[in-house]
């Protein structure tokens, strides 16, 4: 069966387990921090099913892909491994993105990379099975953070098996391997125009990427190469326009974060529509991993 990976996201239906959180670990090297998570996890209740566990518009992208086409999901998570959307899984805060409290790599002393511990958790090594069990093919829609965690596991590869990936997102980690980086489909910021049926923001443009390919060309073609997926990709986009750029006005980090607290409860919190409503409404300019960290701490502040 078609597999579809996608990533974790920091918002959950959930409350987190309050065991579970990567700012309450020990600092120490890489095998003592995953055996300490490793403790934290086994001891933790477990909620329900992870595709019914993460929220925000790029996991519901891919579940509504999945569903669509009849593909099988795995949630490629920085807490969990490789997980199977069926998999009963526990609520918690962990992830690899630098600028949060909970990014366990804080914690790591040494070099280490996200690929270090992705592996030392198990995912690398359940993801090869994945990968080697599914057909006829893999579609990776995963942002830049997750991608670059998981290269390393995908070069393990055989040319063989190399042929089942579709690669969308994942559009600043240009230094793939070169056998994976023929496997990447062209999808670019024509997604995000207003011809496209699944306009969005960056952070969920994997997701939307990955949809698109799954329901509109491998439904298709669901058997063709790499050659045939990438020509139907870039026809589908061809009369596709960019979208304007606009340039918003730049303020400070606390009068942004006082703009984000009154629009909150407006946006029920998503990121996406706050991050939408700064940049489509109030022209405010607003990049994406400075609006992350400061979403981040309000949610903190606000216990959320």
């Amino acid at each position: 069966m078609t597999v579809i990976l996608t990533a974790c996201t920091q918002r959950k239906r959930v409350t987190h387990n309050p065991l579970l959180c990567a700012r309450d670990l020990p600092a120490g090297k890489l095998s003592e921090v995953v055996k300490a998570w490793a403790g934290r996890l086994s001891q933790a209740k477990v909620t329900r099913p992870a595709k019914d566990l993460y929220c925000g518009r790029s996991f519901f992208e891919a579940v509504k892909a999945t569903q669509n086409i009849r593909a099988d999901l795995y949630v490629v998570s920085a807490g969990l491994g490789l997980v199977q959307g069926n998999d009963e899984v526990p609520s918690y805060n962990l992830t690899v993105s630098k600028g949060t409290a909970d990014c366990v790599m804080s914690k790591l002393d040494g070099e280490y990379s996200e690929a270090d511990w992705w592996a030392a958790l198990g995912g690398s090594k359940a993801m090869v099975h994945v990968i080697k069990q599914a057909s006829p093919v893999v579609v990776i829609g995963l942002p830049s953070p997750y991608l670059r965690m998981i290269a390393p596991t995908l070069a393990l590869l055989s040319d063989g098996h190399c042929s089942k990936l579709r690669i969308v997102g994942g559009r600043d980690v240009p230094d793939l391997d070169p056998r994976l980086e023929r496997f990447r489909l062209p999808y670019d910021d024509r997604l995000d125009g207003p011809e496209s049926p699944l306009p969005g923001t960056k952070s969920d443009f994997a997701s939307r990427a990955a949809r698109h390919f799954a329901e509109e060309i491998l439904v298709k073609a669901p058997a063709a190469s790499i050659d045939i997926h990438r020509n139907l990709a870039e026809d589908s986009m061809t009369k596709w326009t960019r979208p304007v750029t606009k340039t918003g006005v730049r303020v400070s980090d606390a009068d942004l974060k006082s703009i984000v607290r009154d629009h909150w409860s407006r946006a029920g919190g998503r990121s996406t529509k706050l991050l939408r409503i700064l940049r489509d409404e109030l022209n405010v300019a607003c990049e994406q991993k400075r609006f992350a960290k400061l979403a981040a701490e309000i949610r903190e502040e606000q216990g959320v």
